[in-house]
């Protein structure tokens, strides 16, 4: 009963995610991380557009540590273990906004678009809850109801635990490779009927997964890949992004 109460309560996992902070900054500060983008622009580092990440839940922390203090805003549920996530996203510099289309949907969709022009709005459209990389339509929905573009981002890593979690929750052993590909900004269209979103929602979700499996390969391979570079960690990066990835095929 009092593990139980611990689990439901917001104060317990802030605390949870305050002492989590530093070891994860030390844990992937050691990772050798590659990115490959199909348009660098979009990196949140340097972006000043507007647009929603999506990723799966899986890979939620790799986001958190690589682009911290980016002026990104993370979408998360209402549930109490959220805490934990919200709370790390804070001391990384990200704002958070509680909520998702199915509950506290009005309220999230108003605080996004209540934010700055060049903020990037971070979802996993498989959580809170799953099933596993199997993407909900909410994300789909909020990118037609804004007109915001979508860019998919594929995480990757040659040696990790994964947790026995419903989503296989991935923790990167120190001095592991960590890659990552990008998609290009993709449009939904505005006012889409039920059999479009549809169709959107299985393109992006089949997209997504081929990103994340081609950045895992790329992790266990260590190929040079067009367009590859190494990755600054938080804003402001000064890197020169040479090409773009050329592996996945984004299909219209």
């Amino acid at each position: 009963m009092l593990f139980k109460g611990l689990l439901n309560n917001k104060f317990f996992w802030k605390f949870i995610g305050f002492s989590s902070v530093q070891l994860l900054r030390n844990l992937f500060s050691t990772i050798d991380y590659k990115w490959a983008y199909y348009d660098p622009s979009v990196d949140a580092a340097i972006s000043r557009q507007k647009y929603i990440s999506l990723f799966w839940h899986e890979h939620i922390l790799s986001p958190l540590f690589l682009r911290r203090n980016c002026g990104a805003t993370i979408l998360t549920s209402q549930h109490n273990d959220a805490e934990f996530v919200v709370s790390i996203a804070r001391y990384f510099g990200m704002n958070a906004v509680r909520g998702s289309t199915a509950r506290g949907g009005v309220a999230a969709i108003r605080q996004i678009t209540s934010l700055k022009q060049h903020d990037v709005i971070a979802i996993t459209p498989d959580g809170p809850r799953g099933p596993r990389r199997t993407m909900s339509a909410g994300a789909i929905y909020l990118a037609s109801k804004l007109q915001l573009p979508i860019v998919l981002y594929g995480f990757g890593y040659n040696k990790a635990l994964r947790f026995n979690s419903w989503d296989k929750f991935v923790l990167p052993y120190p001095f592991s490779r960590g890659r990552v590909i990008t998609s290009p900004p993709l449009m939904v269209p505005a006012n889409i009927n039920k059999p479009t979103l549809e169709y959107y929602r299985t393109r992006f979700e089949k997209l997504l997964t081929q990103l994340t499996d081609e950045a895992e390969s790329w992790a266990i391979s260590n190929d040079n890949i067009l367009g590859e570079s190494f990755v600054n960690i938080g804003p402001k990066c000064s890197m020169t992004y040479y090409g773009a990835a050329k592996k996945a095929v984004i299909a219209e």
